[in-house]
């Protein structure tokens, strides 16, 4: 196990007793990161996570810090020189007197006074690495103590570390490829043995002298077959730049292989566009980065990635675990077919996809976007319909008003033939103005009885108007009999009598009130369906306002995930 320690790689964090829980935060790394924030180990505990500040007090290495006195021996080890510490351990090169070889000894620092939290993730990691044996994951020599100083003898690697490899610089393709695919390889056989590692990221890859990639630092593994009654819910375990959302959001129940196939997926990116998925400004900003935002597709910034490690990559790096690959083997087998040349499994997400990927993580942007939607609707909709409405009743109104008028001419020319036919007959005695006088009559009653069922308001003016009609008609069949007797004078002389007059006048009469009425009633209708659309246009302006602040609400939701979840934009 090569050991240099990143001069950023913890989470320092304050608080009024430096305890169990303070020395519980540190989980010690001992490689050389290419960013101090991208590649944090965080274990923060759930009272502690909103006041946590970046920090290097529990971190020093052998280029930093001041020359310190070496212990000659620890157990059966001497010690060679010191790769680094952490805030929990620290690293030396040691030599095994018994079998002659050279380790990295992972010692506690609190020793006897080391609290029992720090002596079972010490624990853990020995049991964790035990179970494992595969060529790509540094192997456990020995367990003991010296002294009250629990130690831990690892394979030593002498390459340096992936992220000393890195600093800000590409792999080529394939060699990228070639370099996850065995990582995926070995944490396929990890799972297999029940542990998760949870801290996957280039500085915790190292490499031995031929160049054989090694996966190290299980300190913050998890044993699936045990209950993790050390780690409280809500705590942040993980590397700021590599950590999965379910790790961000504290979630460390959720914590299973899928876990390790994002932060390889992360590495893969970092090979691939020459930094990690997310960068923030501070730990929080990327921890928010890494719960919420999207990474930049790989291609925007690497055209000559090929699309397919591209696909595979973003695959490993969804919010959910279930639309990741199902384990590594998985995504063992589509590294192989890229380099093999064959059609690989992923696909990339689609439009509306991600969009449905982006509402499932954002709801409340989501629900008031919907609403907004909901409510521009229901206002369209509601504007057709009074439209459609006004323009009904407009079109009822003309209609009603052109047959009524017709009406009232039709009316006003058959009392006109009437009386002209009574007047003729009792002045010529000819009796085709009586047959003339029978045949309009009843039009005349049915044209008053249908423009009284037209404008029912208007229906007392059109009784007066019937009453006076019935009371001429009447008196003009009194004068045809007198024709009929041959009496036309005194005929003539009933239908020039002043009662046959005011009768005439009354029911002219009637029929211009009717007429002023019938005008009066159409304009109130008119009037009314504009105090209704008026009355609707301000309610549906009111409405209107509302939906664009919800709107605008939603709209500037979207564009802060947006801006977090693609820092290029601006």
């Amino acid at each position: 196990m090569q050991a240099k320690q990143d001069p950023d790689d913890h989470l320092s964090q304050y608080s009024s007793a430096k305890s169990q829980d303070t020395r519980e935060q540190h989980s010690s790394t001992w490689n050389v990161s290419q960013n101090p924030i991208d590649d944090e180990t965080l274990h923060i505990s759930a009272a502690q996570k909103d006041r946590v500040t970046i920090g290097t007090e529990a971190v020093s290495t052998d280029e930093s810090a001041a020359p310190r006195d070496l212990p000659q021996k620890i157990g059966s080890y001497e010690i060679v020189a010191e790769l680094g510490r952490g805030g929990m351990g620290v690293v030396y090169k040691a030599r095994d007197t018994r079998l002659k070889r050279t380790v990295a000894l992972k010692v506690i620092l609190a020793g006897t006074h080391a609290a029992d939290s720090e002596r079972r993730r010490f624990q853990t990691e020995a049991e964790a690495v035990a179970r494992l044996k595969h060529q790509n994951i540094v192997q456990v020599y020995d367990v003991g103590e010296s002294e009250g100083h629990p130690f831990l003898a690892l394979e030593y690697c002498s390459g340096g570390s992936l992220a000393d490899r890195l600093k800000g610089k590409r792999l080529p393709p394939r060699e990228a490829a070639a370099l996850v695919a065995s990582l995926s390889d070995a944490m396929e056989h990890s799972h297999l043995a029940g542990v998760v590692h949870r801290d996957l990221k280039p500085a915790n890859v190292l490499f031995d002298a031929d160049g054989t990639p090694k996966i190290a630092d299980f300190g913050l593994a998890k044993k699936l077959d045990e209950d993790e009654g050390h780690t409280r819910t809500g705590a942040i375990m993980g590397s700021l730049g590599y950590m999965s959302p379910e790790q961000a959001s504290g979630q460390n129940a959720s914590t299973n292989s899928q876990t390790d196939v994002y932060a390889m997926g992360a590495i893969l990116y970092s090979l691939l566009a020459g930094h990690p998925p997310f960068q923030g400004s501070n730990a929080i900003e990327t921890l928010n980065l890494v719960m919420n935002g999207e990474p930049i597709p790989i291609r925007r910034t690497n055209p000559n990635c090929p699309r397919d490690l591209e696909t595979i990559s973003l695959k490993c790096l969804n919010k959910l675990p279930s639309e990741r690959y199902p384990t590594s083997r998985d995504f063992h087998h589509d590294l192989t077919r890229y380099m093999n040349g064959e059609p690989i499994h992923a696909r990339p997400s689609t439009t509306y996809e991600q969009l449905f990927s982006w509402c499932r993580r954002n709801p409340l942007p989501t629900t008031v976007a919907i609403a907004s939607v909901l409510m521009l609707a229901l206002l369209s909709a509601s504007l057709a319909w009074i439209a459609h409405r006004n323009q009904a009743v407009i079109q009822t109104i003309e209609t009603r008003d052109m047959r009524v008028e017709e009406l009232r001419g039709k009316i006003l020319y058959l009392d006109e033939v009437l009386t002209n036919s009574c007047a003729l007959a009792t002045l010529t005695d000819d009796p085709k103005w009586a047959e003339r006088y029978q045949q309009y009559e009843p039009e005349l009653i049915a044209s008053i009885e249908e423009a009284v069922a037209l404008v029912p308001d208007a229906k007392s003016e059109l009784d007066k108007v019937n009453d006076a009609n019935a009371q001429l008609i009447e008196l003009e069949a009194n004068a045809f009999a007198l024709v009929k007797e041959g009496r036309s004078t005194e005929a003539w002389s009933l239908i020039s009598s002043d009662t046959y007059q005011v009768k005439k006048r009354d029911y002219e009469h009637g029929l211009q009130v009717f007429s002023r009425k019938l005008r009066d009633h159409s304009e109130e209708t008119v009037r009314a369906a504009r105090s209704e659309a008026f009355a609707f246009l301000i309610t549906a302006s009111v409405f209107a306002v509302l939906v664009l602040f919800f709107f605008a609400i939603g709209l500037y939701s979207f564009f802060r995930m947006f801006r977090k979840s693609d820092p290029s934009f601006s």
